[in-house]
């Protein structure tokens, strides 16, 4: 077995003192450098970084205790040798003074070699558990930096948009508890989330990724914001210790709709700014954060709210307004609202909010995670048109006839309270990607079933006036007894059939939805749809002339009850 040679600095004014002690350590496999005072002692250090130093305490120029001092300073916690004190004073105050000036040891002479060495060997043992403790620290310091690094790659250059939502993301440590994520829905609305898990560091980062997941998956598929909220309160229940949880704040932009639709579970207030910077409306929190209960409150419900398309929606997390100076004020709200009205006025939120924080902290250390997200409420939809113009005509007439057999159909049948507690259309949606594939021509296929459900169900079933909806009071009114009623239903029914007609490079899908309702004078509803889709302002209307755009052919038949649809597709190869 060999032995590792190590350097050992002696500092002392006695050359006798030196050639005794160098002649002991070259014993125990030391090379050795001297210095005959304190502050030549200091250089030496900092030029050979030594393995050991031995110090005397009284020397010229300065004393063993300051260059001590000074080597313990310049050294910091990196490479830092074991220091032992070499005197021949025997007092209490001597040790008191060893140990206050950074001395890992003392020995008083006279002493015997074999002392001498036993002590040598004991601080040494000492200084390589030190090193294999820095070593560990050192590892687990690049695991830690590799698993954010990968953690922030799952979770936040998959995020939709990255380029429109503006984003502050300062973590406390190395890992944050709080995420910011993004997601496109298959209509075109644009799902956005804040979270913010307890406290900081790698524990309040352990549920990050099953809810990016989540929130992802659950947004491709056309989940509603309440369908993602509830699933990921049962989820992180599950998953996380009883003293952690989530606060999270979600957001569904609607710019067809011209609404957004909030839910804030334990985050501070959420607010609606218009371009101006003027805050609209504030978002308090209406349940607790995420993971607590088993279930959602039963009055549980998002806030739907009218919006103009030059609005944002902006949320933070409470480590921006719990933010500390020197005096350990906080930045508090008000700080952040007129930094947020700022800088939404002259196009700079994120770095405005940034630098308002930076001049009220003065590097005050950072005690929480710090998040802000901003989305726009405008420029998310893409146009839409009926895919039938790319069609060539003989195609068309060749592959679309009524005697044409379907190469497959699929129907539901909803009744009942299943009307309130089943959304049907992520489920037909995964019905035809398991059997046909995914395609970006299902993303026009979905809001048509949609629009076409969600008329059958409110207009049909439910009995509901769309004259609600003319004013941004009304839409909320609207949404409002549309709960109501859905609370009391215990009859009507809505049925989805579905017929697929392939052809090459492209299909037809034929829906036909009929509900359970008294129908309506279709004549008369279509002509006024029709006037609606002219005023930009309207906010009813809208859906059904959407679908209209999307469809080959669309026709309500059976009084109104009963509504086939006709979409078409070619694949661009």
């Amino acid at each position: 077995m060999f032995s590792i040679e190590r350097l050992a600095l002696i500092v002392d004014d006695s050359k006798t003192q030196c050639l005794v002690l160098s002649k002991l350590l070259e014993e125990e496999n030391y090379t050795v450098i001297v210095a005959n005072d304190g502050a030549s002692g200091v250089q030496k250090y900092i030029k050979h970084k030594p393995d050991l130093v031995l110090m005397d305490i009284n020397m010229p120029i300065m004393n063993g205790f300051e260059a001590a001092r000074q080597i313990k300073n310049l050294s910091g916690t990196n490479d830092l040798a074991p220091l032992i004190f070499i005197t021949s004073m025997n007092t209490d105050q001597a040790y008191i003074d060893s140990v206050d000036s950074g001395g890992d040891g003392i020995l008083v002479r006279p002493f015997s070699p074999a002392v001498f060495k036993a002590k040598i060997k004991s601080i040494q043992r000492i200084s390589n558990l030190y090193q294999q403790v820095k070593s560990l620290q050192q590892e687990q310091q690049q695991d830690a930096e590799l698993a954010e690094k990968m953690m922030s790659e799952v979770i936040e250059s998959r995020n939709y948009a990255l380029d429109r939502v503006q984003v502050i993301k300062k973590p406390a440590t190395i890992f944050s508890g709080d995420i910011q994520l993004t997601a496109l829905c298959p209509n075109g609305d644009i799902h956005v989330l804040l979270g913010d898990f307890t406290g900081h560091g790698l524990r309040s980062s352990i549920g990050a990724i099953p809810v990016t997941e989540t929130f992802r998956a659950m947004t491709k598929k056309g989940f509603s914001v309440i369908d993602i909220i509830a699933q990921l309160n049962k989820q992180l229940n599950q998953l996380l210790p009883a003293d952690l949880f989530f606060a999270a704040g979600i957001v569904c932009i609607s710019e067809h709709e011209k609404s957004a639709y909030i839910f804030n579970a334990g985050l501070p207030d959420g607010y609606l700014f218009n371009n101006k910077g003027k805050i609209k409306k504030q978002f308090e929190s209406t349940h607790p954060p995420l993971g607590i209960l088993p279930d959602l409150l039963p009055d549980a419900k998002v806030e739907l709210i009218n919006i103009d398309l030059s609005d944002h929606v902006v949320f933070i997390s409470d480590g921006i307004i719990e933010a500390r100076n020197e005096q350990g004020e906080l930045f508090g709200v008000e700080r952040f609202e007129h930094a947020a009205t700022e800088g939404i006025a002259e196009n700079n939120l994120v770095s405005n909010v940034e630098q308002y924080l930076a001049t009220f902290c003065r590097g005050v250390p950072q005690e929480d995670d710090i998040s802000l997200v901003a989305a726009p409420c405008n420029n998310w939809l893409k146009k839409v048109v009926s895919n039938r113009a790319s069609i060539p005509e003989e195609i068309y007439q060749e592959e679309f006839n009524d005697k044409s057999i379907p190469a497959w159909s699929w129907q539901l049948k909803l009744s009942g309270k299943l009307l309130k507690n089943v959304n049907p259309i992520p489920m037909i949606m995964n019905q035809i990607n398991d059997i046909e594939g995914a395609g970006e021509h299902w993303h026009s296929l979905y809001t048509i079933l949609t629009e076409l459900f969600v008329n059958s169900l409110d207009h049909g079933v439910l009995g509901l006036s769309s004259s609600l909806k003319q004013s941004a009071e009304g839409f909320s009114q609207f949404f409002h007894e549309k709960a109501h009623r859905l609370e009391k239903l215990d009859s009507g029914y809505v049925m989805i059939s579905l017929k697929y007609f392939p052809f090459t490079g492209g299909g037809r899908m034929e829906i036909n939805i009929k509900d359970s309702g008294k129908g309506f004078d279709i004549k008369q509803v279509m002509q006024k749809n029709q006037s609606k889709s002219m005023d930009s302002g309207a906010l009813s209307g809208r859906g059904i002339e959407l679908v209209k755009q999307l469809c080959d052919s669309l026709t309500f038949v059976e009084d109104g009850t009963s509504v086939i649809a006709n979409f078409v597709w070619q694949i661009n190869q």
